[in-house]
């Protein structure tokens, strides 16, 4: 995750969204448990940011936009990828987040 947008990722979709059930997890690569601790104080966020050790979850996903990182991967209510993105802009992920909270608001 690249830490010029976690500012923009805290203030336009965790602090917006999270009490309507967005989730948002920052997953960080090759630096050790310190390292990512003083990384999180630096950028201030408060949405979870985890260790990938070994790279496991950035090879989860499939190659694409921004591979391997920094990318954002937005995974719907269906639990299907619907988006990954090498940047972040913040109203085209506002359009797709509000469109994805409805699909679900609209599942019976």
């Amino acid at each position: 995750m690249c830490s010029l947008e976690l500012p923009d990722i805290e203030a336009s979709l965790w602090q917006v969204y999270r009490d309507r059930g967005v989730i948002v997890v920052g997953i960080h690569s090759g630096e050790n448990a310190a390292q990512l601790a003083a990384f999180v104080e630096q950028t201030g966020v408060t949405f979870p940011i985890v260790q990938d050790e070994g790279t496991r979850a950035q090879l989860a996903f499939p190659p694409g936009v921004g591979f391997p990182y920094p990318r954002d991967v937005v995974i719907g209510p269906d639990m299907t990828i619907r988006s990954i993105r090498n940047s972040y802009n913040v109203a085209e992920m506002d359009a797709l987040i509000a469109g994805l909270i409805a699909e679900r608001d609209r599942a019976p």
